[in-house]
């Protein structure tokens, strides 16, 4: 277990197609298992300012002009001042929507740093322009120990890391009381989500309910056969973590 609390859910690339910040929207490819199955509300976001291989994660809209992600997927603008220069957020082709990167204009707002990976992370984007894909709802309610919820994800092909898929998978909302040998001060906005394996590239996959309504986001993940993952529960209080 300790080893899960090493490891993070971002994806560095190996590819080779997008590099430079002024090459415009990633030349990465969005799509869907089956147009049935594919939530139009959640993207791939790639960072292409990082120093060596672009940063890829996940996004959701949660308005027409605002995304939320985990917070260590934009490390690199906050170091520089908050900017979003670099980040794209792409799309997949949905019945009657196209596929479509848009950029970030600003971080909106931030999750305090935690010494851990047991502390609220998450961070708040406003696009460079409106979109009239449909947002997720926030839920307003606490969620219940073994409740099944869905995360949905974006995440690079096993063989072609050019081609990213929205796929989603169900998960079962478990406390944090187990990471106590670890940390005496994990979050109560911590859950951790049990089989539910966690691919690199999932941080700020949101987490669904029954009702479709996004209840968190997933922050990081361990061993493909540990099956776990870590979410922080949403909304969370902007300015300031719950600790």
């Amino acid at each position: 277990m300790a080893a899960l609390l090493s490891l993070t859910s971002c994806q560095a690339g190996s590819s080779r197609t997008a590099r430079s910040v002024d090459s415009g929207p990633p030349r990465y490819e969005v799509s869907c298992p089956t147009q049935g199955d594919c939530n139009a509300s959640v993207a791939l976001l790639v960072g292409l300012s990082a120093p060596s291989e672009p940063t890829r994660c996940t996004a959701a809209l949660i308005g027409a002009r605002t995304a939320v992600t985990a917070g260590h997927c934009v490390t690199r603008q906050l170091s520089t001042g908050g900017a979003c220069d670099g980040i794209w957020l792409g799309f997949a082709q949905t019945d009657g929507r196209p596929s479509e990167w848009i950029g970030c204009e600003r971080i909106l707002s931030v999750s305090t740093p935690g010494a851990t990976l047991l502390s609220p992370d998450y961070a708040i984007l406003e696009l460079a322009k409106d979109t009239t894909r449909p947002s997720i709802p926030l839920g307003d309610r606490d969620v219940a120990f073994g409740e099944v919820v869905q995360m949905v994800s974006v995440t690079a092909d096993r063989f072609y890391d050019d081609v990213h898929q929205v796929r989603s998978r169900r998960c079962v909302v478990d406390d944090n009381g187990q990471f106590s040998p670890w940390s005496a001060t994990a979050s109560r906005s911590i859950r951790v989500l049990s089989s539910c394996p966690i691919r690199q590239g999932s941080s700020g996959a949101p987490v669904l309910d029954r009702e479709g309504r996004l209840r968190g986001l997933v922050h990081a993940g361990g061993p493909p056969y540990f099956a776990f993952g870590l979410m922080t529960l949403l909304p969370q209080p902007i300015e300031s973590d719950d600790g």
